[in-house]
């Protein structure tokens, strides 16, 4: 037996064919038409698409949602771009493939896939995540994502993993590069301050407002101790982005030494 096949049955190992649920309340046709995949055990994607908020409000186990099938999934996704851009980018060294990486199994990237797919439709949720808009979370989308492909692993193996990969993502990678909105701007900002002797950026939360469910972020950015962009966002990582954004346009080497400098003296510093 090969590696493959090994380390696909080890994995079906660790999730076991569920018996105990239904695949009702699923348009089954239409969505296995959309991942291209006639599933063997349709219990499988149904659980893929149950967020953990449906199985509190049906007084189930949070083990019976999607959670588990997203971490089988996570663990695929990684192992399959990584394979994919070692071979589609022989040019690339290890230090821009990671970074290419990142950019592919993102949140972002994964919840646009999913709303492309128009998984967000059906997804089970809780009565509170459907009325605050969990059908168009990104993090919710992202995490489906996953889990289907979780349970596409588990059903048909690697193989059927990788073909739903090369019609979604794979085939979208050069167009997802392009966009300026892709730009990882934490990375860009970090890589100057390293680079002119600052070290590592610092993030501080300035303030949260809004509802537990709709929270809104804003997040300033300092390097060598000086604040140079700020940021607001439906989440920390979001605002970040934005602030190193905004630092981008501020930042400047000779400025940042002299405000050390004038910070050093004790000097009033603007920001």
């Amino acid at each position: 037996m090969n590696l493959l096949k090994k380390t696909t049955r080890f994995f079906q190992s660790l999730f076991p064919r569920d018996s105990s649920s239904s695949s009702g309340d699923i348009d089954l046709e239409k969505i296995q038409a959309i991942v291209g995949h006639s599933f063997k055990n349709p219990r499988l994607l149904k659980k893929a698409l149950t967020h953990r908020s449906y199985m509190t409000s049906t007084s189930h186990s949070h083990l019976d949602s999607n959670e588990r099938l997203e971490f089988l999934g996570d663990a695929v996704l990684n192992c399959c771009v990584t394979e994919h851009l070692f071979h589609a980018y022989p040019d690339k060294s290890e230090g821009e493939l990671s970074k290419i990486k990142s950019l592919v199994v993102s949140r972002k990237i994964l919840g646009e896939l999913a709303t492309e797919l128009d998984l967000g439709k059906f997804i089970f949720l809780g009565h509170g995540e459907k009325t605050s808009g969990g059908r168009r979370k990104t993090s919710i989308l992202a995490n489906v994502f996953e889990a289907v492909l979780g349970a596409l692993f588990l059903d048909g193996g690697i193989e059927q993993s990788r073909v739903f990969l090369e019609v979604t993502l794979f085939c979208r990678i050069d167009d997802f590069l392009k966009e300026k909105s892709n730009i990882n701007y934490k990375s860009k900002i970090l890589e100057m301050s390293q680079r002119d002797g600052f070290g590592i950026p610092h993030y501080r939360v300035l303030s949260t407002s809004g509802p537990e469910h709709a929270k809104t972020f804003k997040v300033q950015i300092e390097i060598g101790g000086i604040a140079l962009g700020a940021g607001t966002g439906p989440n920390k990582k979001a605002a970040q982005q934005i602030a190193a954004k905004n630092a981008m346009k501020n930042y400047e080497k000779s400025k940042i030494v002299n405000q050390i400098q004038g910070a050093e003296k004790n000097e009033l510093v603007s920001e």
